[in-house]
């Protein structure tokens, strides 16, 4: 067993825990996925805030619970929003195919925390942000590499309704937004303090930074968990293989890959030759 390779997956296995699953994230396992190599990319700015977002966190203090772990990196020009799990597994596989000796690929078992990895379009996206515009490069699970996308549209998006109503999170006093946005109403909590009108996902437009956001059923909810400042290299990977398509195809795209990946994929009965199927209900955060 490479040396390298094994503290790798030692470390990382410990920083971040197996996530669990939760309403908003299905149960499609793939092995980790190496056709983007983490060691090519090009650095677009500094950020000098780095804020971190649990993804549906049961326990804030405990990694092993979150969906996701997330990273919002602001610089002078732009800023990149991204999934520290999936940064993380696109290291793995990339040291892992360095290795000569290794006759067959990434096995299963390494990913995003060194175990089985799970797609989610919330996890497997990063957006970038400059000049009132965002871009969005989606990573398409297993076999639909092929339709591995990207879009742009203006940002902020959300149009807010200010309240009065406090709340302190990671030490900062934050007040309460609404909006309705895309078929969901949400509730939102932005700390004046921190003069970003930024925040996770696609949400922004707040005179302060987002730490909190949920949708009113409470599907989704995205809390910061860290702020750090500091000098953190932007990087932007290689995507001159993802296409320009419209940002509702991708989306019902998702959807149907959600609901039903064998259909998708598809994936063909070796003995009847038809598509196999299995459907599972999906509420996506954006419904339009």
């Amino acid at each position: 067993r490479n040396t390298m390779a094994y503290i790798l997956m030692t470390l990382f296995s410990v920083l971040f825990a197996t996530a669990t699953m939760a309403q908003s994230k299905q149960a499609l396992i793939f092995p980790p996925d190496p056709r983007l190599d983490a060691d090519k990319f090009e650095v677009l700015d500094t950020a000098y805030l780095r804020i971190g977002y649990a993804l549906n966190a049961e326990d804030l203090t405990d990694l092993s619970t979150y969906i996701d772990l997330q990273f919002l990196e602001i610089g002078e020009h732009l800023s990149k929003y991204y999934s520290a799990f999936v940064v993380n597994n696109d290291s793995l596989c990339t040291e892992w195919m360095k290795q000569p000796q290794i006759p067959h690929g990434v096995p299963f078992f390494l990913g995003e925390m060194g175990k089985k990895t799970t797609w989610s379009e919330y996890q497997y996206s990063e957006i970038f942000r400059q000049g009132g515009e965002q871009t969005v490069y989606v990573r398409m699970p297993g076999s639909l590499k092929r339709y591995d996308s990207w879009y742009s549209e203006p940002y902020p998006l959300p149009h807010w309704e200010i309240g009065e109503d406090t709340l302190t999170i990671c030490g900062y006093l934050c007040q309460n937004a609404t909006c309705s946005f895309r078929g969901r109403d949400f509730v939102a909590w932005f700390a004046p303090e921190i003069p970003v009108s930024q925040g996770p996902w696609t949400f922004g437009g707040l005179p302060g930074l987002i730490l909190k956001v949920y949708d009113a059923e409470k599907l989704y909810t995205f809390e910061c968990i860290s702020i750090a400042e500091g000098a953190f290299p932007i990087k932007k990977l290689d995507y001159s293989s993802y296409k320009q398509r419209k940002r509702a195809w991708i989306l019902k795209l998702q959807r149907k890959i959600n609901e039903d990946y064998l259909q998708v994929a598809p994936v063909v009965d070796a003995k009847t030759g038809k598509r196999l199927s299995h459907f599972t209900p999906y509420d996506p955060l954006e419904l339009e």
